[in-house]
């Protein structure tokens, strides 16, 4: 099989069982894919650039562990070590930040016994709304979850306790600047749901747990006519939700009612 630092573990798990030594023995940081567990829960997420990262070594020692294996690479060039991490200062909004605003999630323990906190951290991450933050408490750098939260606007800074205890923090960098919270006015929402008076489907997902309300809307959404609208009624503003409407090509208008409620419209757009 030929590798590259975009080559995921998995793949490579599965292409060799007998890799899942070889990567282990790399150092003390990857100890924890000998327990199948915790193996299906990083593997699948990481590449050996990302890997490499969080081990705080280069992807020079994965290409020299598994090259006895059979696995190949196309350029020795690739073994290029990479510089030392720059320690950065706190950004400015986290340091502004009052211990009230700070949203705290620990799943060190979830990670050592092999429980995948991946939904916890998207439930704590959908209650980031610009004025305050997450600050995820875990044993290494979260690399794949940083990329992912990038793409959907969040902004990121990795704090190195000691080893084996790192502090991620997550905030929406535009909203904190500035921009408005929600898509549309109230004004819009009453607007368009006056527009829709008799072609609304009603949908209350407050009572249900994540990620089960994003699939019961999606669900609807699959078999809405295009003259109908959607009207939901949500804990929160479901930050996860929005640019998958926008990829359905679906158009939103909301209205926070309260603390624990808050109205969505959507409505397919012209």
């Amino acid at each position: 099989m030929e590798i590259a630092a975009n080559t995921k573990i998995s793949a490579i798990f599965k292409a060799n069982p007998d890799a899942i030594e070889a990567i282990a023995s790399i150092n003390r940081h990857f100890e924890k894919l000998r327990n199948p567990i915790l193996r299906k829960i990083l593997a699948s997420r990481v590449t050996i650039a990302d890997a490499a990262r969080i081990g705080g070594c280069t992807e020079e020692e994965f290409y020299k562990r598994l090259e006895p294996l059979g696995f190949t690479y196309t350029s020795k060039a690739e073994y290029a070590a990479k510089p030392a991490a720059v320690a950065h200062q706190m950004p400015l909004f986290l340091g502004q930040l009052q211990q009230e605003s700070m949203i705290e999630l620990d799943v060190c323990e979830d990670i050592a016994t092999g429980n995948d906190p991946f939904l916890k951290i998207m439930d704590a991450v959908e209650q980031v709304n610009g004025s305050n933050a997450l600050k995820l408490i875990n044993s290494f750098e979260p690399t794949p979850l940083i990329s992912i939260l990038q793409k959907r606007g969040y902004t990121s800074y990795v704090e190195e306790i000691k080893p084996d205890l790192v502090h991620t923090y997550f905030w929406l960098e535009k909203i904190a600047a500035g921009a408005p919270v929600t898509p549309a006015p109230v004004i819009d929402f009453n607007v368009m749901v006056n527009d829709y008076e008799g072609r609304l489907r009603h949908l209350d997902v407050r009572h249900l747990e994540m990620p089960q309300p994003m699939i019961a809307i999606l669900g609807e959404l699959e078999t809405l006519p295009p003259q109908e609208a959607l009207h939901v009624t949500h804990r929160k503003v479901p930050q996860f939700l929005l640019p998958k409407l926008q990829e359905r090509g679906f158009a939103l208008a909301l209205k926070e009612v309260g603390p624990n409620e808050v109205h969505l419209l959507i409505y397919k757009e012209n």
